[in-house]
């Protein structure tokens, strides 16, 4: 056992639970060069993972990574194993598993988070600067809170928010405004924008819409855009609409507040590619299985479709806004529009078809990347996302969805917008306005 003296003051001891794994499979070789302390009741929590439709894929991620350390030549992962080139180790911890020293309102709980806090407290109180890492806010409360200990998120999957809504106004000349509509095209200037932006460019007596090209210039964005029989209420709207519509971007994302028409949106040009331009064959709207406060599908009762009537509720409102009866009757004949949970998504390759990944903002970074990467010939992928309104508790406000659009932001495959315009009554606008603003 190591004395207080025996540990070097600036290496850090990072206790992380499942959660963290689970999230990130890799998060293993991602501190540094300091130590990595699994609890063998995480290893436990893993492989009761490893058939679960959503967590499965990184549960089983994870323990084939550690079977790969434990198979290297005189490798010990109860002393630790070096697994990056700044010499951090990986290590799981069989010992401190007694809970004696844990105060009573955390002993009594006798769950896997008092285990992994007893690791923690054991190590600390060997000597070591230990800290947890976990995905889940209570766990670091207890953590620290309770005991003493740092707690810290796990941030490696999280980015610096730029802001980028993929919208801007830039001040032109009547020129400028005139020749764009003139000649559906001009030069950027001297602004440097990610490939797809939407600009407002507004002159004294005018103004026009735009989006930049991969050949930086501005291409005039139509005000009459249409897409089955949804048109664009707002410059945002008239951007998104002709992202959606636009057969070059494979990944069209769409955030925003609840009402701002995200939702229908994405169907309307859907329906519109597949029934009106033949562009593709069907629509699958992919929805994440959590309920409002995090419950997932799978502890509801029922059968699959019955389990997924409640999801499935919300793509229905949006088919009753756009679409009559007779078309819906259409719709529903010919098999054109299907709603599954996102676990349908593993192992598919989806081909002639426009993918919906619906309430985006409750996947992680990897289940996001996973289900474009399912895309085959002829395919394309609409996201709409609130990271206001997460129902995953797993899943950060700056991770996740808003990952994956900072990293993709620039490329020509990609486009953002953010839309900010109600749609709904003025008490739904109110209500979504606190529950931005942490009021509610």
């Amino acid at each position: 056992m190591s004395s207080r003296s025996d540990v070097n003051a600036d290496s850090r001891t990072y206790v992380l639970d499942t959660s963290v794994l689970l999230s990130d499979p890799t998060a293993l070789r991602s501190f540094a060069e300091h130590a990595v302390v699994l609890p063998l009741v995480v290893i436990k929590e893993l492989e009761d993972k490893r058939h679960d439709p959503v967590l499965g894929y990184n549960a089983r991620t994870v323990l084939r990574a550690l079977e790969a350390l434990r198979k290297e030549p005189c490798a010990d992962l109860r002393k630790g194993i070096v697994v990056n080139s700044q010499g951090g180790t990986v290590r799981i911890e069989i010992n401190h598993v007694d809970t004696s020293h844990l105060p009573d309102a955390i002993r009594a709980e006798r769950s896997n988070d008092t285990r992994i806090l007893s690791v923690a407290e054991g190590l600390r109180r060997d000597g070591h600067h230990v800290v947890v890492v976990s995905k889940d806010l209570p766990m670091r409360l207890l953590a620290h809170g309770a005991l003493g200990i740092p707690a810290e998120e796990y941030r490696n999957e999280q980015v610096q928010d730029s802001g980028y809504t993929g919208l801007v106004e830039i001040d032109a000349s009547r020129e400028d405004v005139d020749n764009l509509y003139q000649h559906g095209s001009i030069e950027l200037f001297d602004h440097d924008l990610p490939v797809n932006t939407g600009v407002v460019l507004v002159s004294p007596t005018s103004s026009g819409l735009a989006r930049v090209t991969v050949d930086k210039r501005l291409e005039q964005v139509r005000g009459d855009l249409e897409a089955f029989g949804i048109h664009g209420r707002s410059a945002e709207q008239r951007i998104a609409l002709s992202h959606l519509l636009d057969p070059e971007i494979g990944v069209v994302s769409l955030g925003g507040a609840a009402g701002t028409g995200k939702s229908v949106m994405a169907l309307a040009a859907a329906l519109e590619l597949v029934m009106e331009r033949r562009e593709a064959k069907r629509i699958v709207v992919f929805r994440p299985v959590f309920a409002v406060g995090g419950q997932e599908i799978g502890f509801l009762p029922g059968t699959e479709a019955e389990k997924m009537s409640p999801f499935s509720a919300a793509t229905k409102d949006a088919l009753d806004a756009i679409a009559s009866e007779n078309i819906i009757d259409e719709i529903t004949d010919r098999g054109i529009l299907e709603v599954l949970p996102l676990t349908y998504v593993r192992g598919r390759t989806l081909t002639d078809t426009i993918v919906i990944l619906d309430e985006a903002q409750n996947l992680e970074r990897s289940t996001i990347l996973t289900a474009i990467s399912r895309l085959g010939k002829n395919s394309r992928v609409f996201l709409t996302h609130d990271v206001a309104q997460r129902d995953n508790l797993r899943v950060g406000r700056h991770d996740g969805i808003a990952a994956v659009v900072e990293r993709l932001k620039g490329e020509s495959l990609f486009a953002h917008v953010t839309l900010t315009k109600s749609e709904r009554s003025p008490i739904a606008a109110l209500a979504t306005r606190l529950i931005d603003d942490g009021i509610l």
